[in-house]
């Protein structure tokens, strides 16, 4: 017999449909439960420094926790991989939603893909091996490690995803608009940039929100590329700096669960899961918005 919550607007709900709700609910007991831990544990910071938290440049000066530079090197670091990823992501995408055949199109979403999936460690292995030496050599630095170099790998790092879900949202348009353009005497090119791709605004601001939110909790392969030195950059994007992810990953061991290092860390955490939450909320909407 099939229960039938009517008054609940639920009616003739099938037993895997039962699955999928208990498992979402799962998730966002889980996702609560992980925001409430990281307030709780961040209290004592923000009873300590206030606003100072995140608007202070000193960390760990006696003890006096300042998370802006931190702060502001995600910023850079994302703003960056945006800035080098959004022309090669929006033109690859372009041409295979666009001019590929449906065989070949497939092949190619399958590789990034399979390259969207790639562990983050991967990348940090070989911009240590390749890309900080190369920004050294070109650029004639005295280190390679530097807050272009993060971001420049971050770029690689999150180009499938964009592409991929940038290709989505393009391929998603009706061929209806596509065949009225080109009966009015539009090329193809034109048709793809005045037609198809104003059509997929929203979902590309959703691939893009969403690649910013990947970019943005990258731990070990910013880590690896991006130095150790907290203060805040400035306009210089080529110096040594830090992210939150990368702060909390050299320094988590240290604070070994006590004392007020320990809820800056904390405190810090919960900056990255309010700011990750926020894009990856309006990532999804975005792209909802645009397969409707």
């Amino acid at each position: 017999m099939k229960a039938d919550f009517s008054g609940l607007g639920i009616r003739h709900v099938e037993p895997v449909g039962w699955v999928f709700a208990v498992m979402n609910f799962i998730f966002l007991l889980c996702a609560v439960g992980l925001g409430l831990f990281l307030v709780v544990e961040s209290v004592p910071v923000l009873r300590s420094e206030g606003w100072g938290f995140w608007l202070g440049e000193n960390w760990w000066v006696g003890e006096t926790f300042g998370a802006l530079p931190m702060i502001c090197g995600s910023l850079i670091v994302t703003g960056l991989a945006i800035f080098l990823v959004l022309p090669v992501a929006l033109s690859g995408a372009l041409f295979t939603s666009e001019y590929l055949s449906s065989s070949i199109r497939r092949r190619v979403k399958g590789v990034m893909e399979l390259l969207a999936g790639v562990p983050g460690i991967i990348y940090g292995l070989l911009g240590v091996s390749f890309l900080t030496a190369g920004v050294k050599d070109v650029l004639n630095l005295l280190d390679g490690n530097t807050l272009f170099t993060a971001g420049f790998l971050l770029a690689i790092m999150i180009l499938p995803m964009v592409l991929t879900l940038s290709e989505d949202a393009l391929h998603s348009v009706p061929s209806e608009f596509r065949e009225a353009s080109e009966s009015l005497g539009l090329t193809k090119l034109q048709t793809a940039l005045r037609v198809v791709l104003p059509q997929s605004l929203p979902g590309i601001v959703g691939a893009v929100l969403l690649g910013v939110g990947r970019a943005m909790g990258e731990t070990i392969a910013v880590m690896l590329v991006i130095g150790s030195l907290d203060r805040v950059p400035g306009f210089n994007f080529f110096v040594s700096g830090q992210t939150i992810p990368s702060k909390l990953g050299r320094e988590a061991a240290e604070a070994l669960g006590s004392g007020l290092h320990w809820s800056a860390l904390m405190g810090l955490g919960l900056t990255l899961f309010v700011m990750v939450a926020v894009l990856t909320f309006s990532g999804n909407l975005f792209i909802k918005r645009s397969s409707q």
